[in-house]
């Protein structure tokens, strides 16, 4: 696994963002949006899957340039 960037399938999600889905044999890796407070989803492979973050990104509701601005057009 990759230090503090890498989460195991079912662990909660600290970071939304985007995350590379990597098995342990290198093959077939994939990126999937990840919501802060979610638990990363199993994945069909089962044993020797992670998560890696790739890009952080804040929710727009959380987002303090956004904030206040709900029900406006």
């Amino acid at each position: 696994m990759a230090g503090d960037t890498a989460y195991k399938p079912r662990e909660i999600v600290k970071v939304s963002g985007i995350y590379s889905v990597v098995h342990d044999d290198g093959k077939d890796t994939f990126e999937v949006t990840c919501v802060e407070g979610e638990h990363f989803p199993p994945t069909r492979r089962g044993k020797g899957a992670h998560f890696e973050l790739k890009y952080a990104a804040t929710h727009s509701h959380k987002h303090d340039a956004l904030k206040g601005t709900e029900g406006r057009n």
